[in-house]
C-alpha cells in the first residue's frame, strides 16, 4: 500500500492565477487533449497536462520551479483544441509572469510592475533623474531649453551624452547585478520531470538553445498560430540590431580609444591594421553612417513586430491568449522605445527641434523604464526562458519524440 502524502494547497496562489488570466483553468477534466495537440510536449510526464493538475490543486512550489513551463511558446494549439475551454496556454503564461515576480529582487518591484496602480510612481523615477540631466546640461538656465544653431539642432545640446551614458551604465550594473541573483536562484531551484537523466553540460546546452533561438525553431513548430513567429522574429532581431547600434554609440561617447582615433567617432576598429589610419575622418563618417542605418533598420523591425503583437492582443484574444497588464505594459514600452527613436531621426532631419527635444526626453524615459525594470517585467523572459530551455536541453526534454515514422 502506497504511503499517503499531504498536499500543500495554496489557495492564495489559486486566486492569483484565476485573477491574472487563468480563470478557466478549473474547467480542465484531464482529457490530455492539450498534451496531444502540443507539438513541443515530451513523451514522459507529458506537458501541459501535469501543469493543469498542479494548478488545480494550488501546488505553487511545484509550478514555479517546473522547467517545463518554458516549453510553451504561446502558439495556443492546446487552448484552441481543448474541448472544455480550459485554455492551458493562458495558465502557462500566468505562471511565467509569476516567476518573474517571485524571483525578482527586491520582491516589491515585481509587485509594482504587475499592477497599474504603481505605474505613475515607476515613471517618476526616470522623469526626475533625466530632468536633472537636462538642467545640468543647460546649466540650470531653462531660458535656452531648446538650443538651435543656424537652423540645426543636436540632441546632445539638450542633454549631454556623457551624463546619460554614466547614468545608463551605473544603473544597468546595479540592475543586472540584482537580476543575476534572481536568475541564479531560479536556475538552482528549477526541477526536471522525474525520470529524466542529464545528457549534456550547461555550456553545450546553452549553445544549442542559442542556435534554436537564432532561427526561432520552437516558434516555427507551432501550427495553430504560426504567424506569431514573424512578430517575434521581427521584434527580436530589431531589438538586437538597435542594441548593437546603441552599444557602438556608447563606446564612441565614452571615448575609450580616443588617443588613437578622431574625436567624432572613437571606435576600436581603426587600430586594426586593415584600415587606413591616415584616413580616419572618412572612415569615421562611414562607420557612423552604418551605425545609424543599423539602428534605423532595427527600429523599423521593432515597430513592425511590436505592432503585429499589439494588434493581435487586442483583436484576437481567443486565438492569441488573454493579455494581462504584464504583457501589454512590456509590449507598449518596447514599441514606444522604437517608435520614439524613429521619430527622433525624422525630427532631426527636418529640423523640428520644438518637437524633437521633448520626444528625446520621452524616449529616454522609456529606454530607462525598459532597462531598469527589466528583472521584474516581462522583459525578463528573455533570460528566464533561456535559462529554462537550457536546463531542459541538458536533460533532453526539449523535443517531442516521433511516434509514427513513414518507412
Amino acid at each position: 500500500m502506497q504511503e499517503r502524502k499531504t498536499i500543500g494547497t495554496d489557495l492564495e496562489f489559486i486566486r492569483y492565477l484565476k485573477k491574472n488570466g487563468s480563470d478557466t483553468m478549473k474547467k480542465c477534466f484531464q482529457c490530455a487533449t492539450c498534451t496531444v495537440a502540443c507539438s513541443l510536449s515530451p513523451k514522459e510526464f507529458a506537458f501541459p497536462r501535469k501543469e493543469m493538475i498542479n494548478a488545480g490543486w494550488g501546488l505553487k512550489d511545484k509550478l514555479i520551479t517546473d522547467a517545463d513551463i518554458w516549453l510553451c511558446h504561446g502558439c495556443m494549439d492546446c487552448s484552441t483544441q481543448c474541448p472544455r475551454g480550459a485554455r492551458p496556454a493562458d495558465l502557462l503564461a500566468t505562471l511565467r509572469s509569476y516567476v518573474y515576480r517571485f524571483y525578482g529582487y527586491p520582491s516589491f518591484m515585481g509587485k509594482a510592475l504587475s499592477s497599474p496602480r504603481y505605474l505613475p510612481l515607476l515613471l517618476i523615477i526616470p522623469i526626475v533623474l533625466i530632468s536633472i540631466l537636462v538642467m545640468v546640461t543647460q546649466h540650470w538656465d531653462l531660458a535656452n531649453l531648446f538650443p538651435i544653431e543656424n537652423g540645426h539642432f543636436r540632441y546632445m545640446d539638450f542633454i549631454a551624452h556623457g551624463p546619460i551614458e554614466a547614468l545608463f551604465i551605473a544603473g544597468n550594473v546595479l540592475i543586472f547585478g540584482l537580476a543575476f541573483a534572481g536568475f541564479k536562484r531560479y536556475y538552482n531551484e528549477m526541477t526536471i520531470a522525474s525520470g529524466a537523466t542529464k545528457k549534456m553540460d550547461f555550456i553545450p546546452a546553452a549553445i544549442e538553445v542559442v542556435k534554436d533561438l537564432i532561427v526561432h525553431k520552437k516558434f516555427a513548430a507551432c501550427q495553430e498560430n504560426s504567424n506569431r513567429f514573424y512578430g517575434h522574429l521581427f521584434l527580436f532581431y530589431g531589438f538586437v540590431g538597435a542594441m548593437i547600434a546603441t552599444g557602438v554609440v556608447v563606446i564612441d561617447v565614452m571615448g575609450i580609444f580616443g588617443k588613437f582615433l578622431p574625436h567624432d567617432m572613437n571606435l576600436p576598429f581603426y587600430i586594426i591594421p586593415i584600415f587606413d589610419i591616415h584616413n580616419t575622418e572618412h572612415l569615421s563618417q562611414m562607420v557612423g553612417l552604418l551605425t545609424k542605418l543599423f539602428g534605423m533598420f532595427g527600429g523599423m523591425f521593432m515597430i513592425i513586430g511590436g505592432l503585429l503583437f499589439i494588434v493581435r492582443r487586442y483583436t484576437t484574444a481567443k486565438r492569441d491568449g488573454k493579455s494581462s497588464y504584464y504583457d501589454l505594459l512590456f509590449l507598449w514600452v518596447i514599441w514606444g522605445v522604437a517608435f520614439t527613436g524613429m521619430l527622433l531621426v525624422i525630427f532631426r532631419l527636418t529640423g523640428l527641434a520644438v518637437v524633437g527635444y521633448p520626444t528625446y526626453f520621452i524616449h529616454l524615459i522609456m529606454v530607462y523604464f525598459l532597462l531598469w525594470y527589466m528583472p521584474f517585467s516581462k522583459f525578463a523572459h528573455m533570460i528566464y526562458r533561456f535559462v529554462g530551455l537550457t536546463k531542459l536541453k541538458m536533460y533532453g526534454r526539449d523535443n517531442k519524440p516521433v511516434v509514427f515514422r513513414n518507412n
